[in-house]
């Protein structure tokens, strides 16, 4: 499902998973409150407030272990973005002690380079020709530091240094591309976050209160803090792609800055 959702943009996504839910939601109070109007009683209602509760924090605990997973999960994707980008900056930036010439050189190589994941960008995690292609833009980089004949102490720092930070890169870069088409929860976690939500707001549903419209409100209520917690769930679900993911800002941040 959160695929299907991934080119909607963030407003309809919230009005498919918060509205719907809450017209599921509503749906099945009225259906409850019709079919079984004895709920209107109130006599069950210490044992399902009691039992509503329990439910809630098992819920709160394993849909927010979740949601934090998810969290460090975007957070950690957008600090490697950073890293491969602006370490690959500092190379060129440094490559001055070989001179103008070797300098512009790394330039146009991580220009290029950036420019290629940024064009690459929505479709990276597809695999393919496009991303060996990518893979090989790193590749003057190597041959500008293979060809380098450092003379001081300066120069053979940078090319052991620079080398070191190459490295580095390559791994940032196998780490995105393998976010972009694994990092997401797999199926047994969905249909756990799934029961867990249907078990709250039909517990929340078995309430009885005389007055239609204030247990509507309250059921309401639940179903849309419910679903803002799936909501956060299907936007995390995939850190580099969707309404709300991590985008190429840093490496659009050094296109701008090399250029300049």
């Amino acid at each position: 499902m959160s695929n299907l959702l991934l080119d909607l943009p963030l407003w309809g996504i919230m009005v498919i998973v918060i509205g719907g839910l809450t017209a599921v939601a509503v749906g099945l109070q009225a259906a409850i409150r019709a079919f079984f109007p004895e709920i209107m009683a109130q006599r069950h209602n210490d044992v399902a407030g009691f039992l509503a509760a329990v439910i809630g924090v098992i819920y709160a605990v394993t849909v927010g272990f979740i949601i934090a997973e998810q969290w460090d999960n975007f957070t950690d994707a957008k600090d490697r973005t950073y890293r491969e980008a602006f370490t690959l900056s500092s190379i060129v930036e440094g490559s001055i002690v070989l001179g103008p010439v070797q300098q512009r050189q790394f330039s146009d190589a991580v220009l290029a380079y950036n420019r290629e994941v940024i064009a690459w960008w929505p479709r990276q995690g597809e695999g393919g020709a496009e991303e060996l292609r990518q893979a090989q833009t790193l590749t003057p980089l190597h041959i500008a530091l293979n060809q380098a004949q450092p003379t001081t102490e300066a120069q053979r720092a940078f090319v052991t240094d620079a080398s070191a930070r190459l490295a580095d890169v390559a791994a940032d870069r196998e780490d995105r591309l393998h976010r972009a088409r694994n990092a997401h929860l797999e199926w047994p976690l969905w249909v756990l976050v799934g029961f867990a939500s249907a078990v709250v707001l039909v517990f929340c549903a078995l309430f009885g209160l005389e007055s239609r419209w204030l247990h509507y409100t309250m059921i309401a209520g639940v179903a849309m803090a419910v679903g803002s917690n799936l909501l956060l769930v299907i936007l995390l679900n995939h850190p580099l792609s969707g309404a709300l993911s991590v985008g190429p800002d840093a490496y659009l941040s050094v296109v701008a800055d090399l250029t300049r």
